[in-house]
């Protein structure tokens, strides 16, 4: 149990973090939605937010785990940020960096540099060496599509950190298309503006189809079980990672001698 609690983002000590509001439990209760919130992976829903900064425990996740990354840039080099439907209080930590290019867009949120549908974003092929999307293709018409986008504009070797809610208890993703009411999606996918349910081996097809190779990675390969207790990070929290490797080149089929 750590001795004191932080935050990485606001940089500041606090005494405990807020649990997860609890409208969201009592809605799905409420319409009968069938899996808890213990259920889903990489929700540390007892140590949810931060009382300072409004952090949810992902955004905190992130931090950590891009901190190491921030800290090897130079200004020779600078390092084009994606950030796909940003969170305020990581948006700003991202932004105070050094030497990093920000770029945040979302369809719908004024607070984003450009307004964007996720499945034609309006950027050049190869523009970004980073790409973080973090609870959006859960929302989305097609993740395959949308992924593929992010893939498409993404350099080579370069990385997507791609994260969504996924439901440990299914064995597939689960959509319905006749559910369109949000007191439907309440039941169906537990809150009333998603439309599907991942599951692990779904969300990692979801990414695999759009072209991308997927790394997952446990947190406790990059933090000790302290630290995840002191940032109120969940010990069984996983980040899902996107990498666009280099195209593979055809071979040019030898010519035929027609007699």
């Amino acid at each position: 149990m750590a001795l004191f609690h932080a935050c990485p983002i606001c940089r500041s000590r606090i005494p405990h973090f807020i649990p997860l509001p609890r409208y969201y439990i009592d809605k799905a209760v409420e319409h009968g939605f069938p899996y808890r919130v213990d259920e889903f992976e990489t929700i540390n829903h007892q140590a949810y937010s931060c009382p300072n900064c409004h952090s949810s425990d992902r955004d905190r996740l992130y931090a950590l785990f891009l901190t190491p990354v921030f800290q090897r840039l130079n200004q020779a080099h600078p390092f084009r940020f994606l950030d796909i439907a940003p969170g305020r209080a990581l948006s700003f930590w991202l932004k105070s960096h050094p030497h990093i290019f920000y770029r945040s867009c979302d369809m719908y949120m004024p607070e984003a540099d450009d307004k964007a549908d996720i499945h034609n974003l309006p950027y050049a092929d190869e523009s970004f060496d980073f790409v973080l999307c973090s609870h959006v293709l859960e929302h989305v018409e097609d993740p395959v599509r949308a992924t593929a986008e992010i893939r498409r504009v993404l350099k080579e070797h370069s990385i997507a950190i791609l994260m969504a809610p996924i439901c440990l208890s299914i064995e597939d993703n689960y959509e319905n298309p006749e559910v369109t009411t949000p007191e439907g999606r309440w039941a169906h996918f537990g809150q009333d503006d998603h439309v599907r349910l991942f599951s692990r081996s779904g969300f990692i097809d979801v990414i695999q189809r759009a072209g991308l190779a997927v790394q997952q990675v446990p947190v406790t390969e990059f933090l000790t079980p302290e630290v995840c207790d002191t940032y109120g990070i969940g010990r069984s929290s996983v980040l899902y990672l996107g990498v666009k490797q280099q195209a593979v080149q055809q071979e040019p089929e030898p010519e035929r001698n027609v007699a």
